[in-house]
């Protein structure tokens, strides 16, 4: 099984080290990079921490600060042109990895790539369901002491990307809950997931209600309301929370581009198998078999009715 000292030998001690996090992170993707950062330092290896795009969930942000992250967008990071890179919850070529100067020499991830990655390491584990579990095992294996922010981090990774261990979860996701439950904060892990609504939020809520479009079992869900794709997710799952609907896609327009976010309860109807099939030739996307999500360019967008005619006849229904 990989850990990591496998991926320390493919790594220069003279060349700096960056972990980069997928652009807009998450919890999983931030407390992977952290996780991977403090292990590499118990091994004297010492890297920093980035991202693309920006920090836009307030529960993330308060996670960050509450835990001391040190991570900073990749654009005031000032990477050398000689950085070795490694990629968490995310892999090389997608359009949410922005490209940063250096060279790539590792991925860790839980996604099922399009191709292969060309680089001296990765792990990829996508029956995981969540990125965070890896970082779990790597502890695990290196018999490193973990410390409790590390465990906070990664558990309120763990509990995000399952939905509180509800969804895509394999028997190590059990195992590595049952451990950094006990070894991090979970009381300061669930407060801050729990409580990542503001008021704010509550208008995105109720123009998704009034505009649903719901054939049998799937709901078509466009919003025009600026939200993050934290508050895009959170309105996936309250539709798949109604025991009518079984698959879900929310859309919203950015500036730049249409965001979608879909979830699924149906086996059959894999999101990242569905988003490929919809988005072909128009936009890209992937993820689990229970979520994912995707971008549209505007210039592509193909209008509200005929994306969702899109995506029944992707599930076989059009």
């Amino acid at each position: 099984m990989k850990g990591i000292q496998e991926l320390i030998s493919h790594i220069d001690l003279e060349r700096e080290v960056v972990i980069q996090a997928h652009d807009f992170p998450d919890h999983d993707a931030v407390g992977t990079a952290y996780a991977l950062s403090r292990l590499l330092a118990a091994n004297r290896i010492s890297s920093r921490l980035c991202y693309g795009g920006e920090i836009q969930s307030e529960s993330l942000a308060e996670m960050i600060r509450i835990l001391e992250i040190p991570i900073t967008a990749c654009g005031e990071a000032g990477l050398d042109d000689d950085a070795q890179i490694i990629i968490v919850d995310g892999f090389v070529g997608n359009t949410n990895i922005r490209g940063v100067p250096g060279e790539v020499v590792g991925v860790v991830d839980h996604h099922v790539p399009p191709t292969e990655p060309n680089c001296k390491y990765f792990d990829i584990r996508p029956h995981m369901g969540a990125c965070s579990t890896i970082l779990y095992e790597y502890y695990k294996i290196s018999t490193t002491e973990m410390e409790p922010n590390v465990a906070t981090g990664l558990l309120i990774g763990l509990m995000m990307d399952t939905a509180f261990m509800t969804r895509g979860v394999a028997p190590v996701d059990l195992e590595a809950f049952s451990s950094l439950f006990f070894t991090g904060d979970w009381q300061t892990g669930s407060r801050l997931l729990k409580n990542s609504l503001s008021l704010a939020d509550l208008s995105v809520f109720r123009e998704a209600i009034n505009a649903c479009i719901v054939a049998t079992d799937f709901c078509f869900v466009p919003v025009t309301k600026e939200c993050t794709p934290e508050v895009m997710a959170l309105v996936a799952d309250f539709f798949l929370g109604l025991r009518e609907i079984h698959f879900v896609v929310v859309l919203e327009p950015e500036r730049e581009e249409y965001r979608i976010s879909v979830r699924s309860e149906d086996n059959s109807r894999p999101t990242d198998v569905i988003i490929k099939k919809a988005l072909d030739g128009i936009g890209s996307g992937g993820g689990h078999v229970h979520m994912g999500g995707g971008s549209i360019p505007r210039d592509l967008f193909p209008g509200e009715e005929v994306l969702r005619k899109r995506f029944l006849r992707a599930m076989g229904k059009g």
